[in-house]
């Protein structure tokens, strides 16, 4: 695996630490809070292992029950 990927790897799991959502933002990844800033929700990327104190309210993201049949 090339260092690139190793170095975009280890940002990721820093940011998923710290925050469940992220997208690029002027070249740079960032801690993105969608209810905030009526983001595209297409280009938010949701860190699924992050686990909030209390579920997070946001239109990229739901919580309930899947009604899957």
């Amino acid at each position: 695996m090339s260092d690139s990927m190793n170095s975009l790897r280890t940002l990721s799991q820093i940011i998923c630490h710290d925050c469940a959502f992220h997208a690029k933002v002027e070249g740079a990844i960032a801690c993105v809070h969608p209810e905030e800033l009526g983001v595209n929700c297409a280009v938010v990327i949701f860190c699924n292992s992050f686990q909030p104190s209390q579920e997070i309210d946001s239109p990229c993201v739901t919580f309930g029950s899947d009604d899957v049949e």
